[in-house]
């Protein structure tokens, strides 16, 4: 897990499987991340690691290449495809014995973030593995902000195609019958505009995508609602960009489909305190008017009329 500070908070260890037949090495390491606070499970053969990753979904894995029955590398394979682990979970193959290129490039192809020879530097080994958890937790707070719907607290569908694989594979371990139970608003129109908005909002999305500056960030807040968050732009000018919008919007619509019917309202952040994302987008709603649509054929004119303006606050 990390802190705000993007530090990892270790109130909650973070587990190590290590999977190494021989004692000593496993003693070695074991000493090393458990003094740092890490929680360790033991594996001593390839099976024993496949099993005990199934159970306890560590957070990390070390593996020995030359493990008695199964090779680290195949093991590292395994794991790879167990949707649990992925390939987001840092696994690093480790070895006594060779460790040229050939043995490198194997433990790479099999999916290992690293390869560690032996014997091992305590206090670097220690940074390699915080590197590593941090990334881990990062992709991992980038996939929940994906998987979850913020307005409801319910997963995303993408959550739900995710999620509908873990238990799937849990449930067949166990024999076990896997359900979908599907609740829907009883009012077609409703479920109709929904979808309209859905599609009227990809259309609307896609264009403004095609027509920002690379330096500018853009984000859809609700099905038909945008955000463009720029820097260097004045009120006064900011027409001008949504000049850019409505031509690339009214281009994008399928030919003969109606004009979509456009608001817009900016709010500016000037030297004062930092202000909330909420609030600048409070303040842009208030100040948001109509538009006037753009003619389909409008982009094959050599002039095009202004814009309508957009209200600005006030100075």
């Amino acid at each position: 897990m990390l802190n705000s500070d993007h530090t990892l908070d270790l109130h909650e260890p973070f587990r190590i499987l290590i999977a190494n037949d021989q004692e000593w090495t496993a003693r070695s390491l074991e000493s090393i991340l458990a003094n740092d606070g890490y929680e360790i499970i033991r594996a001593y053969t390839g099976r024993q690691a496949l099993d005990r990753a199934a159970e306890a979904i560590p957070d990390f894995v070390i593996l020995d290449v030359q493990l008695p029955d199964i090779s680290g590398p195949d093991v590292c394979r395994r794991l790879r495809q167990d949707s649990r682990i992925g390939w987001c979970t840092p696994i690093v193959l480790t070895t006594a014995g060779s460790n040229g290129r050939a043995r490198q490039a194997e433990a790479f192809e099999a999916g290992a973030w690293d390869f560690w020879p032996q014997p091992f530097d305590g206090p670097l080994l220690l940074l390699k593995v915080g590197t590593f958890l941090r990334a881990r937790a990062e992709v991992q707070a980038a996939r929940r902000e994906a998987l979850i719907d913020r307005a409801t607290g319910l997963y995303s569908r993408t959550g739900l195609t995710q999620r509908l694989g873990e238990l799937t594979a849990h449930a067949r371990r166990r024999q076990e019958r896997v359900s979908c139970l599907v609740l829907s608003v009883g009012s077609p129109d409703l479920a109709e505009a929904v979808d309209a908005a859905q599609d009227v909002g990809g259309t609307v999305g896609r264009a403004i995508r095609s027509a920002v500056r690379a330096s500018d960030i853009v984000g859809r807040i609700s099905p038909v609602e945008f955000v463009v968050v720029a820097s260097g732009l004045q009120p006064e000018t900011a027409g001008h960009l949504v000049e850019r919008f409505t031509r690339a919007i009214a281009a994008a619509r399928p030919m003969g489909a109606p004009a979509i019917p456009l608001r817009a309202g900016v709010a500016s952040l000037e030297d004062g305190p930092a202000e909330s994302l909420d609030d600048m987008l409070l303040r842009a709603t208030a100040l948001a008017a109509p538009l006037v649509p753009v003619a389909e054929e409008a982009s094959a004119r050599p002039a095009a009329p202004a814009p309508a303006p957009i209200p600005v606050p006030p100075r």
